[in-house]
């Protein structure tokens, strides 16, 4: 009776690998699991370190609103950093971009080829000489000319078609007094094009915006080549819209913590806190029925301590519950609402002094935070061992695969000479 050496061979090299397989499958499908867990909570510890550097500037836990006894004549936004009260403001004058307009008889019209059109934007000359431009050149060659040169001060040229009739107009791109500009065309003034720049006038004139700040006659008149004025006061950023009547009065600016706002960024912090807590506790587990990939892991254990120090890692003594902020036993944190605007209530400056600048516990946090998330960090290494050992069980599969591969032929070689021999046999 013949055999199929194929088959048999397989059989034979099945069985003689399987123990080897089994070993080595289950070690890549632990390392794999370990690299799929360390990406999780690196990419979360990314996150809250991202929120940490977040939360550590004015606009978050010192956020400021402000309410305006106006509408419709300015917005007031704070970064944080204004001395809470009221302010009085004023809007006398907005900023304007200069506006130059020369009419033009007919726009298709052939430009002089000599003389210059010249004008002077902040003590800067600029000049283009009619002779240059292409032959044939019309009212749209020079507004190419204008716009395209590198030597533009900061003057953009454009025709505006209306009535039936064309006017080159020259605008400052930025606005304010400082670029208020005359332009002058020293060709034949006796020509077409002469004639409609010595007619050219002003269309819009280029000034600052004006200001006043406080009531009476001490008040102080602020002026600002655009509309939004900045650090007047501290911290406050003024975007004017509307020019007041001069029956309206001074304008009443409040500016005031925006509690709603403040304590939205605190509940985020514990929130985050909780769910990278969360994803370590997941993954170092030790419960039979849920082992985590990392249960056995020192580096990851290592940052799960880390974290439950560095939260209570206040200074001056400080401690998360006089801002209404209790750890749980499992060392998950919990927000109070109430408790914490009871303490901001008792000290405005709490946060700042407790969580913000150099010395707080968001900085503080961070600092500890960062040998396990910097590139070549011990979350870094720790990946980089993974990689090694993945590599180092790929080559040993490898190797089985063409050690099997070798008994293979071996195998199927004494199954086909078996073969051979009993059709041998048989034909005595």
């Amino acid at each position: 009776m013949q055999v199929d050496p194929a088959s048999a061979a397989m059989n034979m090299v099945t069985n003689e690998r399987k123990n080897m397989d089994k070993l080595l499958k289950g070690q890549l499908a632990n390392v794999k699991a370990q690299q799929s867990s360390l990406s999780s909570i690196n990419s979360k510890l990314s996150s809250f370190q991202t929120l940490l550097k977040d939360l550590n500037k004015p606009a978050a836990l010192q956020a400021q609103k402000a309410s305006l006894s106006q509408e419709g004549i300015m917005t007031v936004t704070s970064n944080g950093k204004a001395t809470p009260g009221q302010y009085n403001f004023e809007v006398k004058q907005l900023a304007q971009a200069h506006q130059f307009g020369v009419q033009l008889t007919d726009e298709k019209a052939l430009l002089p080829t000599s003389g210059k059109v010249s004008f002077t934007v902040d003590g800067k000359a600029f000049a283009i000489d009619l002779a240059t431009l292409p032959v044939g050149a019309t009212a749209q060659s020079l507004v190419s000319a204008i716009n395209d040169s590198a030597d533009n001060p900061g003057v953009k040229a454009s025709l505006i078609r209306t009535d039936g009739k064309v006017n080159l107009v020259l605008t400052s791109k930025e606005s304010g007094a400082a670029k208020v500009f005359t332009p002058t065309y020293d060709g034949d003034p006796a020509s077409a094009f002469g004639k409609a720049f010595i007619d050219g006038k002003v269309i819009t004139p280029g000034q600052d915006s004006i200001i006043k700040m406080g009531v009476g006659d001490g008040a102080l008149e602020i002026k600002s080549p655009t509309n939004k004025i900045e650090n007047v006061v501290e911290g406050l950023t003024l975007d004017l819209t509307k020019v007041q009547k001069p029956t309206d009065g001074p304008m009443q600016v409040t500016v005031a913590y925006d509690n709603e706002a403040v304590t939205g960024s605190l509940k985020k912090f514990v929130d985050s806190y909780n769910e990278l807590l969360d994803l370590l506790n997941k993954e170092t587990s030790t419960d039979i029925k849920a082992k985590g990939a990392l249960a056995s892991d020192a580096t990851v254990r290592g940052l799960k301590g880390a974290l439950a120090n560095a939260v209570r890692n206040l200074p001056a003594g400080m401690t998360l519950t006089q801002l209404g902020i209790k750890t749980e036993k499992s060392g998950k944190l919990v927000f109070s609402d109430s408790d914490f605007k009871k303490s901001l209530e008792k000290d405005p400056e709490l946060l700042g002094k407790a969580l913000m600048g150099d010395d707080g516990l968001l900085k503080r946090m961070s600092k500890v935070l960062d040998p396990f998330s910097k590139s070549n960090g011990v979350m870094a290494t720790r990946k980089s061992t993974l990689e090694a050992n993945q590599k180092r069980l790929d080559d040993k599969m490898e190797s089985l695969n063409k050690r099997m591969e070798s008994v293979y032929k071996r195998y199927l070689n004494q199954f086909t000479t078996m073969n051979q021999m009993m059709q041998t046999m048989g034909a005595l």
